[in-house]
């Protein structure tokens, strides 16, 4: 489905014109190439599409604002992933470690958006700041950094990090020219083919093209994303000529799109992002946990949501080495067996009790995005009719009540496990004892244990091994279970090309080879 015909045929008719720009590389689009710097001639146009989750700041290297700030178009990575979930370089030339000395070159004329040249010191005063400012880089802190010369930083490490190059394909290992950005809040000036033009705290952003993009030539004038949260106003805004594309289709969407192919291109690609459920061991018994994963039917509630989801039984692809960890699948009378060897019996209004005392409801706490609420309903329904009651507790923000507080029976929440085509990040953001996600209080120093023998392991049968074992043991638990994978549902107007649709990353979307549909 890659449509680059313009792009290539652009990038050979700029070999004959009047070149400007910092330098020659690869473009910000996996798999293409330019052969030249070049802003003469473009296809121009300004590409319409939504941002259903606006941020307050553009700081790219607080919190993950750095998936949004990538998805416009203003940062880049040292190292990106591409569609086929492989690390390749992009601001990065080149990472090569020899005993504990990793060695970080930088590609030839890569610039800021001004024309300031990348240099490896400014790696390095960024991935310092990045330490300050993420609890989830902190590990940077243990590097001990040198700037050999303008394009060469060489990092020590006390224990060699096996998976430096995955790490450094984490959107938030961005480059921002920190000596001539004075709002980092409001006007990012970093090395991507697009620039800030306007942008509103929580609303709006405009961006334009960068003239001195590093990468070669950059298809369209501007990009404008649009805060549009509910389904309903991205339908009505694409059907009105209003946005361009977008992504995030409800079921309805794909329906409605999919009788109009002359306008409409859709192109689905499963992502790596999952809802999954916690389960509180301190408030519900551990028989009654696992009878729960026993009873939830994920195969009706994917097909209820009609294409948008498939059924997660592991936190990784199943074809990946380290994917084999797996929770058990739907056996509502295995569920039943289970509750009863414990001692519940059904009571005569069909609820389970032991010693005459009936479970207590159970809330599933959850928050209204991403069809999160509306599994929830389904996955009520489905213990409720088993005999487990359960209520609906909806929050406005999961970050700032039940995944702080730890105030929950069974919450949910969202993420790309696999961001970085290595197991190490989630394994280290939820299994973790003391991570963020650690909230139902399994990690222990057995685990820790294991998780640090990952940190470091590099063969990579080892490291697959190691891996299924830490996942499948935090399975066994009972207090996390995996419910879905998100399907990257995409729609783009007929014109428009090179919308990262076949990318599983939601932080890739536009980028210098996207084209506008012709208004």
């Amino acid at each position: 489905m890659k449509k680059r015909l313009v792009a290539v045929s652009l990038c050979l008719a700029m070999a004959f014109v009047t070149l400007t720009g910092c330098g020659n590389s690869n473009t910000g689009t996996s798999g293409a190439t330019a052969t030249a710097t070049a802003t003469a001639a473009t296809t121009g146009g300004t590409l319409n599409t939504v941002e259903g989750f606006p941020y307050s700041t553009l700081d790219p290297h607080k919190d993950y604002q750095s998936w949004h700030s990538q998805k416009y178009g203003l940062t880049e990575s040292l190292f990106r992933l591409t569609d086929d979930m492989q690390v390749e370089p992009w601001l990065a030339e080149s990472l090569e470690v020899a005993d504990n000395v990793a060695t970080l070159t930088l590609k030839d004329g890569v610039c800021f958006s001004n024309g300031n040249p990348l240099t490896a010191d400014m790696v390095k005063r960024n991935l310092e700041r990045l330490a300050e400012n993420n609890k989830r880089f902190k590990y940077f802190k243990d590097f001990t950094m040198e700037a050999k010369d303008d394009k060469t930083l060489a990092i020590t490490m006390t224990n060699v990090l096996t998976t430096l190059k995955n790490e450094m394909a984490n959107p938030e290992v961005c480059m921002v020219d920190l000596d001539a950005t004075t709002d980092i809040d409001k006007n990012v000036i970093s090395t991507g083919p697009f620039v800030v033009d306007t942008f509103v705290p929580e609303g709006d952003i405009t961006l334009k093209r960068n003239d001195k993009y590093w990468g070669g030539t950059v298809n369209l004038d501007g990009v404008k994303f649009f805060s549009m949260r509910d389904a309903q106003s991205k339908l009505m805004a694409m059907q009105n000529g209003e946005i361009d594309a977008y992504d995030s289709l409800s079921a309805t969407d794909i329906e409605i799109f999919k009788g109009d192919p002359d306008q409409y291109q859709l192109s689905t690609v499963p992502s790596q992002a999952r809802t999954y459920m916690f389960l509180n061991p301190a408030k519900i018994p551990d028989s009654v946990r696992k009878a729960i994963l026993l009873v939830l039917d994920r195969e009706s509630i994917t097909a209820f949501m009609g294409g948008t989801l498939t059924p997660a039984y592991g936190v990784f692809s199943d074809d990946a080495a380290y994917g084999k960890a797996q929770v058990l699948k739907m056996d509502a009378a295995k569920a039943k067996e289970i509750l009863e060897a414990d001692g519940y019996t059904l009571n005569s209004s069909q609820v389970y009790a032991k010693d005459g005392v009936p479970i207590p409801t159970i809330g599933l706490y959850c928050y209204a995005a991403r069809n999160i609420d509306a599994m929830a309903v389904l996955i009520q329904e489905q213990l409720t009719k088993f005999g487990i009651p359960t209520e609906v507790k909806l929050v406005e923000d999961p970050d700032g009540s039940y995944m702080t507080d730890k105030n929950y029976d069974i919450c949910f929440y969202r993420m790309t496990t696999d961001k970085t085509a290595d197991p190490m990040t989630f394994i280290d953001g939820v299994i973790k004892s003391g991570s963020y996600q650690d909230i139902a209080g399994y990690g222990n120093e057995t685990s820790d244990k294991e998780i640090e023998t990952l940190r470091y392991t590099s063969d990579p049968v080892k490291r697959a091994e190691l891996a299924n074992k830490i996942v499948q043991d935090y399975f066994d638990a009972n207090v996390f279970c995996p419910l879905v994978i998100y399907n990257r549902n995409i729609v783009m107007r007929t014109g428009v090309t090179n919308f990262s649709e076949n990318n599983p990353y939601e932080f890739y979307v536009v980028n210098a080879n996207t084209t506008a549909a012709k208004k």
